[in-house]
């Protein structure tokens, strides 16, 4: 069964559930007041995971997470040149300091990281590693608010596109075709070959 990093990720880190982004209105909504305290969370966390999968589709990101056991400031080695911006948008989005951002957002993107070796097999990790993250997008992609345009700052901006956040018939079936398209499949997809095979 694939892993869902983001659901990890939130269980590990003993965060409240995260919140979908309205594909209607781009936005998360946010209702109560202990809904605005883990506003940080509710951005940083598929972030990082957008981040860590823009990461593994450079040979330089995937060298880094397969050998590599320092310990970076993640919002650089993701985002690159642009960690400034997605840093100060975090910050505004959230409500915090820059200062928060960089400390929670480095806590989670470690934490990620973990999950993601964690979960890949020892033999050709490469591979595992590419192939863990390949099944993600569909899990972040509908909690990443729209308004921090991290699809535009990875220079991907199907992230921030609305459809991607779209459930029900039509979306499913488009899903789909685009998951046949670029040999990724979900974990649903996963599930059910698994089964037949069985």
């Amino acid at each position: 069964m694939a892993i869902n990093i983001l659901e990890e990720l939130r269980k590990r880190l003993g965060l409240p559930e995260l919140k979908k982004v309205d594909p209607n209105t781009q936005a998360v909504k946010i209702n109560t007041d202990e809904e605005k305290e883990h506003s940080l969370m509710q951005a940083i966390a598929p972030a990082a995971v957008a981040g860590l999968y823009d990461c593994v589709r450079s040979e330089e990101g995937l060298d880094f997470l397969t050998g590599n056991k320092s310990t970076p400031d993640w919002l650089e080695l993701f985002f690159g040149k642009n960690a400034p911006e997605v840093k100060e948008r975090l910050a505004l989005y959230s409500d915090n300091s820059s200062d928060a951002v960089q400390t929670h957002f480095n806590a989670v993107a470690l934490e990620a990281v973990k999950i993601l070796r964690d979960a890949a097999t020892e033999d050709k990790r490469r591979n595992s590693i590419r192939d863990i993250m390949g099944t993600q997008r569909d899990f972040f992609l509908p909690f990443l608010p729209a308004e921090l345009k991290i699809g535009i700052l990875l220079e991907d901006t199907t992230m921030d596109d609305r459809t991607n956040k779209m459930e029900g018939p039509v979306s499913t079936l488009m899903h789909k075709i685009e998951t046949m398209i670029t040999g990724q499949e979900s974990e649903t997809d996963a599930d059910r070959k698994r089964d037949e095979k069985m």
